[in-house]
């Protein structure tokens, strides 16, 4: 049925506003709640703040409650009140906020006029403050010696004119690896805000590294680093640990993953760091393929890899501060029947009323019955890779309400997040949305528009169907 612009625009904004009323209703009724927030600028140049909700009913929700345009400054009291003001308009009680995740900006995680300390001192109770785990890896990853960053300088320059600096220049090089049957036949750019998109360029690089110099020559291109034994060695070097690196970040990736999932894979890269740094170290490179094979070749200088490789653990120990210390806390989600209550955080469970914790804790350890439960529930995890959070859900549920302070701790604790991933996912959305041929859409369309994309919440279409009225023909 043709319908006119104005009429498709009503009805988004209707759909939009009833997945809205259903998120307000599931947020007024959860006992508790998480948010993740963050920060970033649209089409045109309006920020826009990104907050989503994570709680739970019969299931595991995360759902994005408003994409919100900040017109002046964006310090933490700005990003306050325009927090406040949606939740209070939505008629949602932000005490029930256990947890905040952050990307770490100074606004909002600022010691005094931060956004996540200016929340706990309205609130009036204390809050479990996370940074973005994906954020920190990232910055751990961009993190190198002076010498091996110039070597990411040079390959990006030789990048950079093979594939930037003409098209006919590019075609005559793609047209050049199709001559000589390389492995691959193309090269990325590499981009600069998402460092490990220089895993994939450092790849081909070293993929094509021959053709590259040839190519090179014939263009009369002079970069006598590619000639230089010691050059060579730290390409090779990087492209190997940037591939760890870049396995690891997309391990802390995606939607529906628990903090106890993003600390798990913490702790066992953190594991491997020591093993490649020894596998450096004794020159063996088990886990260094293309230094491998450069050093059956000729002997390779390792100094400047240790060093790195030293800078790179060291960093990965003065980050994570904050899931080091709550990490092992989040093992009370699936290991309860375990569980030393003295490890437990009380003051951030204090205001939900948990008096009876380590008594019912008590109680529970003792009973045959219900620890086998857990042991169960770790069987289950054991064999699926994905939706922990569902199958945690389940098993607590199943508790009877003798248990009720330990299943109000386990809430909270599943409604954490570890990271701000579907933020950054929502901005990427965003852009196809709000895009240079359709930046005329208002903040409000736009933010029905993506909301619509994201949630899990269907629109009532039979709800909405019967307040409107049909149109008698003309």
């Amino acid at each position: 049925m043709p319908v006119s612009a104005r009429t498709v625009e009503r009805r988004i904004s209707e759909m939009a506003d009833n997945v809205t009323q259903q998120q307000t209703v599931a947020l007024t009724i959860t006992p508790v709640f998480s948010v993740a927030l963050d920060e970033s600028v649209d089409i045109n140049d309006i920020p826009r703040l990104a907050v989503f909700a994570r709680y739970s009913d019969t299931e595991v929700h995360e759902e994005l409650c408003c994409l919100k345009p900040m017109y002046g400054t964006t310090k933490g009291e700005d990003i306050l009140k325009a927090f406040t003001d949606h939740f209070e308009n939505r008629g949602v009680d932000i005490g029930k906020i256990f947890a905040i995740t952050t990307d770490g900006a100074p606004a909002m995680v600022g010691k005094n006029k931060g956004f996540t300390k200016l929340v706990e001192e309205k609130i009036g109770h204390p809050i479990l403050k996370l940074h973005c785990i994906i954020h920190q890896e990232n910055l751990c990853a961009k993190i190198s010696s002076f010498v091996l960053k110039k070597v990411m300088t040079t390959v990006t320059k030789i990048v950079n004119f093979v594939v930037a600096h003409s098209p006919l220049t590019h075609r005559q090089f793609q047209a050049f690896l199709e001559e000589v049957d390389s492995v691959y036949k193309d090269i990325p750019l590499h981009c600069s805000v998402r460092w490990l998109s220089c895993g994939k360029v450092l790849e081909r690089f070293v993929g094509c590294f021959d053709e590259i110099k040839v190519f090179l020559s014939e263009k009369g291109q002079d970069y006598p680093e590619l000639e230089d034994g010691d050059w060579i060695v730290k390409l090779m070097f990087l492209s190997d640990i940037t591939k760890h690196l870049k396995e690891f970040n997309l391990l802390l990736q995606g939607a529906g993953k628990t903090v106890l999932d993003l600390y798990d894979n913490w702790k066992a890269f953190v594991a491997k760091l020591a093993i490649y740094s020894t596998d450096v170290e004794t020159g063996s490179f088990r886990y260094f393929k293309n230094l491998k094979n450069l050093s059956s070749m000729h002997p390779v200088n390792t100094s400047d890899l240790q060093l790195y490789m030293q800078e790179l653990k060291s960093e990965f120990s003065i980050r994570f501060q904050d899931f080091q210390h709550m990490g092992p806390v989040f093992s009370f989600l699936i290991r309860p029947d375990t569980f030393k209550y003295s490890d437990l955080d009380t003051t951030l469970f204090e205001w939900m009323e948990t008096e009876e914790l380590e008594m019912q804790l008590i109680d529970f350890q003792a009973s045959t019955l219900w620890s086998a439960k857990f042991k169960d529930l770790r069987e289950i995890l054991e064999s699926s890779k994905n939706d922990h959070a569902t199958s945690i859900l389940r098993s607590w549920a199943s508790l009877p309400d003798k248990f009720n302070s330990m299943k109000k701790v386990a809430f909270a604790l599943l409604s954490a997040y570890g990271s701000t991933y579907q933020c950054e996912q929502i901005f990427s959305k965003m852009k196809h949305i709000l895009s240079p041929h359709r930046s005329r859409l208002t903040t409000d369309h736009s933010e029905g528009c993506v909301k619509l994309k994201v949630s899990k919440y269907s629109p009532e279409i039979s709800t909405l169907v019967k307040g409107k009225q049909g149109q008698g023909s003309h």
